[in-house]
């Protein structure tokens, strides 16, 4: 490899990185700025998180994004787990397959992985969708912008170490 192809891999390497990081950024920023009209709207004047009702929802907030990322990986392990399930009973049951005389099913390998996506990411979703609805009819606006705060800072965090 010459030293230009090695210079133009270094570069792509950190273009990708200035994207991701713009990206990061951006969300970030949108992130903050609909909390800003989150508390705007809500009229509170300061979010103190010393308050216990604030502590408490900015507790729980910052563990959301790790626990919707445990959610997610585990079904994503779930829906692999069924795929490489599949791939070894077409091995089995499919004659030729492993000299490459036959063709596998490759439809219903598609199946299971379309299945699994939708399936499997309701509880995630779920969780993300419904935790602020519950958290603020249950525990009030002053929680819930603790919740808000603790996912945006949390949030960014998970998002940066990616």
């Amino acid at each position: 490899m010459d030293l230009f192809h090695v210079h133009f891999s270094n570069s792509r390497g950190m273009l990708v990185q200035y994207e991701q990081g713009f990206a990061i950024g951006s969300a970030a920023l949108v992130s903050l700025a609909l909390f800003g009209a989150y508390v705007s709207r809500a009229g509170i004047a300061v979010v103190d998180v010393i308050q216990p009702k604030e502590f408490v929802g900015l507790l729980v907030g910052a563990m959301l994004p790790y626990w919707f990322s445990a959610m997610t990986m585990k079904s994503v392990g779930k829906a692999a787990l069924a795929m490489v399930e599949e791939v070894r009973r077409q091995f089995r049951t499919i004659s030729g397959l492993m000299e490459g005389t036959a063709k596998p099913d490759y439809k219903r390998c598609v199946q299971i992985s379309t299945d699994a996506s939708i399936k499997e990411m309701i509880p995630p979703g779920a969780l993300v969708m419904l935790t602020p609805i519950i958290v603020g009819t249950l525990f009030g606006v002053e929680t819930l912008a603790g919740l808000l705060a603790g996912a945006l800072v949390s949030g960014v965090q998970v998002s940066s170490d990616i």
